[in-house]
């Protein structure tokens, strides 16, 4: 027993109340947005955020009311208001857990309330705190008793054990594919990234050239300066040797701007050409990418990423958000 519950009954809630989370998600969203969309972060009609939320609030609702009115009390039978605030203030703290790990693990933010007032890092908001302390009333109060009715205390053991076997055993093949094809998608966006990369290369170098070039004449130029000037003191000892001295110096330096000059047009001059052939190189091959991928992700309706750009319109990619919302622009025009 674990807080009032066997390993039987944690394990078929945990199934359970991810499978009604995921059904909630998919009715909020119909109503909401007007769409029905595979709403979880899996593949399988789950998710698991419910599953772990209402495990800790059966778990932690259990300990306190047994704590509080004795052996045999459970989290049915807590007071309505104070289930309402342990309830939200629980499912908030794992909504917020869950999003921050996801958003460390997968550099995406798969839910964001930034619109929402009050909010926490987009991660949580009281306006979604609230419905989850009402949901979690109305689930312990009127779900739970008649699901604990109908599956835990009806389906014996002998046959529970083997049926949640193989559906955990589906589960984790979900989670494994899931990951597979979250890190497929962010290595995709990390390739077009580095071609978009290479597009900006060739004028970041084109910039450092004339840049280099042009100090360098500057330089000339003052060091020319300064020879004006020793010049000039010399042409107060020295007027006539002075002045040849000085109009030497002054065609030699004339003659290295006249180089420098012709140099840095050389230089410019190539470097626009090689970077207008890797730029176009660069951006051909970006167009390609780009194109077929976001072909690729319209295509992929009941699994892959395509699904999961679905089913989170509202994501967040902390490093390719860019990339993703342009990807999203092309799939809609290939829709229409």
């Amino acid at each position: 027993m674990i807080a009032g519950m066997t390993y039987y009954q944690i394990c078929m809630y945990f199934l359970l109340y991810s499978f009604l989370g995921w059904v909630i998600e998919v009715i909020y969203h119909a109503v909401a947005v007007g769409k029905i969309v595979n709403r979880g972060f899996l593949n399988g009609p789950v998710c698991p955020v419910y599953g772990f939320g209402m495990l800790a609030v059966l778990a932690a609702g259990n300990a306190i009311s047994e704590a509080a009115g004795g052996s045999g009390r459970d989290v049915t039978q807590m007071n309505s208001f104070l289930l309402f605030v342990f309830g939200m203030l629980l499912a908030t703290a794992v909504e917020l857990v869950a999003g921050w790990l996801l958003d460390v693990l997968f550099h995406a933010r798969w839910w964001d309330y930034s619109d929402k007032p009050f909010n926490l890092h987009g991660y949580i908001c009281p306006e979604f705190s609230i419905l989850w302390g009402i949901g979690i009333v109305l689930i312990v109060k009127v779900v739970h008793p008649a699901l604990s009715k109908g599956t835990t205390q009806s389906i014996p053991e002998s046959i529970g054990w083997p049926v949640m076997g193989i559906l955990y055993l589906i589960y984790l093949i979900d989670l494994i594919v899931t990951v597979l094809t979250v890190s497929g998608m962010n290595k995709e966006l990390k390739q077009l990234d580095d071609i978009r990369s290479r597009m900006r290369a060739p004028s970041d170098t084109l910039t450092k050239v004339i840049a280099t070039n042009s100090m360098n004449a500057a330089q000339r130029i003052e060091e020319g300066q300064v020879q004006a000037a020793l010049a000039k003191s010399e042409l107060q000892n020295n007027v006539q040797q002075a002045r040849e001295d000085a109009d030497l110096r002054s065609a030699q330096r004339k003659a290295r701007i006249d180089e420098t000059k012709d140099l840095l047009r050389q230089d410019v001059a190539d470097s626009i050409e090689t970077r207008e052939l890797k730029v176009q190189a660069a951006r051909a091959q970006y167009e390609e990418r780009l194109n077929a991928y976001a072909e690729h992700l319209k295509s992929q309706r009941i699994f892959g990423s395509g699904r999961l750009l679905r089913a989170f319109p509202g994501m967040h990619h902390e490093t390719y958000q860019d990339l993703i919302d342009e990807l999203k622009k092309r799939a809609r025009e290939r829709k229409e």
